[in-house]
């Protein structure tokens, strides 16, 4: 039988066999990206929801009347940041943080989002430099960690909804 016809009877190498899409094959760097992809996400739709949160429940009025005049006057007081760009971040911040989380918990844009997600923790983490919060720059530093391995894993992403 010539060599470019294909023999029915002989067996497919592993090589050339179809890769199931089942998460059962799934390897260890997919479902290390996974995990990676689905904490993230938690912890920022999270973070962003308490934002929200206070003894009266979840509220805008909690927000814009809570967190973000005590960030506007704590960085004012503290920092030599002028308050018309502080203003504009408190405002906006727990808005970021949920859209990320949820952007990611649903796998739309994952690399984009990831890539957000970085910078704003580098914000943040500035933030409480300029603050003296040491610990919170160690605490955020572990995230930006976890961000830069969830984009090094990102290829492994096998449960996008939209590149």
């Amino acid at each position: 039988m010539p060599e470019n016809q294909s023999n029915p009877h002989r067996r497919r190498s592993r090589r050339n066999a179809p890769r199931s899409s089942s998460p059962l094959s799934w390897s260890a760097e997919t479902w290390a990206f996974l995990s990676l992809r689905l904490f993230l996400g938690l912890q920022f739709l999270v973070g962003g929801l308490g934002k929200f949160g206070g003894d009266g429940g979840y509220s805008f009025s909690q927000y814009y009347d809570g967190l973000a005049s005590w960030m506007i006057s704590t960085f004012a007081e503290n920092t030599h940041l002028p308050t018309f760009l502080v203003a504009p971040y408190a405002w906006t911040i727990g808005y970021l943080k949920i859209a990320l989380g949820a952007l990611l918990l649903l796998g739309i844009r994952t690399k984009h989002v990831l890539a957000v997600y970085a910078l704003t923790l580098v914000s943040l983490a500035y933030g409480q430099m300029l603050l003296g919060n040491g610990d919170k720059v160690s605490q955020i530093a572990i995230l930006l960690l976890m961000n830069i391995a969830a984009l090094y894993f990102v290829r492994h992403n096998k449960l996008e909804a939209l590149r």
